[in-house]
């Protein structure tokens, strides 16, 4: 019996925001989806609790393209066996076959029952006992009563008797990482960070992380929810901030450079996302 893939969530609510426009200037339909698909991985790698999408000019907000992102990535966090009921045929998926898996341990890659075995299912009909369609041989029944068209986290595993266990919880309250939320927002960025505990922006034009480590480490200590702020390759956070009529110091703990000296023009947001999240992996829980 192996033990099946079963990274922890973050006891950290991290989220991470992004412009409506990422991805936009892609120079083909199969580039923006594969750099859509890289954003994914890296937020998953790390564990992230969600991804928020808010609009650089409220003015003119770019929804369709926001639209365009959450789709992909509300599709990469459905388990690959359930999305053919919950996605039906739309041209903006037509080169989803490019994106990469996530492999979050919710998303299992065979229906081998490592323990302990977790895996996202669909409730398919509720009464005083429950389907759930879960990728295997047939749905699995369960004792309760569940709302229809809920998605929930199975965790299966053996008992003493040589029967397997199959208990249902939400996304909320099961142990292992589930994947991230996506949301679009409609406020600016000081009314999304406002909610936070400790708001992080990242810009060429900030402190060098190698001076700030340190004081972030002790800072991000005991805090509940952390969010990172990130702007587009053409438009930093700082003329995102004049745009939006703001002082991007008056609104973040700290505005840091992730990747000082840099050897390239710009850095694209999916890769300002990578490096700053392998950072925070080293300091946060």
């Amino acid at each position: 019996m192996m033990e099946a893939f079963a990274a922890p969530r973050r006891r950290v609510r991290l989220d991470i925001l992004i412009p409506s426009s990422f991805s936009r200037e892609a120079s083909s339909p199969r580039d923006k989806m594969l750099r859509l698909g890289m954003l994914a991985r890296f937020l998953a790698a790390a564990r992230v609790e969600a991804l928020i999408i808010y609009h650089e000019d409220p003015e003119r907000p770019d929804r369709r393209n926001a639209e365009l992102i959450k789709l992909v990535m509300d599709y990469l966090n459905t388990a690959p066996y359930l999305r053919k009921r919950l996605y039906e045929l739309r041209p903006e998926l037509r080169y989803a076959g490019l994106l990469p898996p996530l492999n979050i341990p919710t998303h299992p890659e065979k229906a081998s029952l490592d323990y302990p075995h977790y895996r996202e299912g669909l409730v398919i009909s509720s009464g005083s006992r429950s389907m759930v369609e879960a990728g295997l041989e047939k749905p699995i029944r369960l004792r309760r009563r569940l709302a229809q068209g809920s998605r929930v986290v199975l965790r299966i595993e053996p008992r003493e008797d040589g029967r397997v266990s199959v208990v249902a919880r939400s996304r909320r309250n099961v142990e292992v990482y589930p994947g991230f939320r996506t949301a679009i927002v409609e406020e600016r960025l000081p009314e999304i960070a406002r909610g936070y505990d400790l708001r992080i922006a990242t810009s060429r034009k900030g402190a060098d992380i190698r001076e700030m480590l340190p004081a972030l480490r002790e800072t991000c200590a005991g805090k509940g929810r952390i969010c990172v702020a990130f702007g587009a390759s053409r438009e930093g956070l700082y003329e995102i901030a004049e745009r939006q009529g703001f002082k991007l110091e008056d609104h973040f703990d700290y505005i840091v450079n992730v990747m000082p000296l840099q050897g390239v023009r710009t850095i694209r947001t999916e890769e300002a996302v990578a490096y700053t999240l392998a950072i925070l992996n080293l300091i946060l829980d």
